[in-house]
């Protein structure tokens, strides 16, 4: 009960820590412990406010005009081919022929519109919750950096494994976390980043809204940046403007899905990876259970307790009994 007001900002210095601990041993071979973790929770702290705060000012600036945008669509008739399409195949569905599409598409935009208002609302309203967390997730960090070595001496003793398991666990730790979260965050940050400067260069509507979108789905397995720019191309298409349909799509197929072929297997060369289906449940699953740190700790969790049921299942001998640290 004491440490559960405080699990999300200690997971997250958790995960950072591991994240940045390359960069931290370089600094404390030069500088010693105590200033290459004051180093290293410094230059974290810049990366995470600075482009943080401008992101996140534009998306909430942003969120609430992309659906007004929306709104205006639908009132002038821009979807007028989509009620050519309802009327057509409506006479053929049971109870369908009482519901005007316009009406739902209104609604919808209204009911999608409000829900991201509503959180978005939210969380500027929490903004002094945010600092809090942010204030606790660096000050833990830096005490996480500077006492790395005696807290991985106590988990090593306590993990009731041989050595060699007892690494490999470690190491796919290790591994998951970058593919998580570096590697994750890096692909899914530049395709967004590209998506967005796509949609500005094309004239669309609330570009840093929908690139903080399309870098969302980005993290998301058998998803993906298609999700927004496709529906755009079509809706582009859809209203006579079929160059720049053409082109956001074939930029969106040719840059931006390109980015994930060609970065992901150059950033996890050799590094534990997850069955894709189980990664999309544990994603998910673990954004439902834990929230936003739910994408680290989802794969992480499965990831454990699939490697621990495999270590017991194969050999049930490589269980001891822990030994406390010294």
């Amino acid at each position: 009960q004491i440490f559960q007001p405080f699990f999300h900002p200690l997971a997250w210095a958790a995960v950072l820590a591991i994240c940045v601990y390359p960069w931290h041993e370089k600094l404390v071979l030069r500088h010693g412990r105590s200033r290459a973790a004051a180093a290293t929770t410094v230059m974290v702290a810049v990366l995470i406010i600075g482009p943080g705060l401008v992101v996140l000012t534009a998306f909430a600036r942003e969120a609430k005009a992309a659906f007004e945008g929306l709104d205006r669509d639908v009132l002038a008739g821009q979807f007028a081919w989509a009620s050519a399409v309802w009327e057509r195949f409506r006479v053929y569905i049971p109870g369908a022929r009482a519901l005007d599409l316009g009406t739902l598409l209104n609604q919808a935009s209204a009911n999608v519109a409000g829900f991201v208002a509503a959180r978005v609302g939210g969380l500027l309203a929490d903004l002094a919750v945010f600092v809090f967390h942010l204030f606790v997730t660096l000050f833990a960090l830096f005490f996480l950096l500077r006492d790395a070595g005696s807290i991985m001496r106590m988990m090593r003793g306590a993990l009731p494994f041989d050595e060699p398991r007892r690494e490999r666990m470690i190491r796919q730790t290790r591994d998951l976390v970058y593919a998580s979260v570096t590697a994750g965050l890096i692909i899914a940050s530049l395709q967004g980043l590209v998506g967005g400067i796509l949609f500005a260069l094309l004239g669309l509507n609330a570009p840093v809204f929908w690139g903080v979108v399309m870098g969302f789905f980005a993290l998301l397995p058998f998803l993906g940046t298609w999700v927004v720019w496709l529906p755009a191309a079509i809706w582009l298409a859809s209203t006579g403007q079929l160059a720049k349909a053409l082109t956001l799509g074939a930029a969106g197929a040719g840059i931006v899905a390109t980015i994930d072929n060609v970065l992901r297997p150059a950033l996890l060369a050799d590094r534990a990876r997850m069955n894709g289906l189980l990664m999309f449940v544990a994603l998910l699953g673990g954004v439902s259970v834990f929230g936003l740190i739910g994408l680290v700790l989802g794969p992480l969790v499965v990831a454990l307790a699939a490697g621990m049921l495999e270590t017991y299942a194969r050999d049930p001998d490589a269980v001891t009994t822990p030994r406390p640290s010294r």
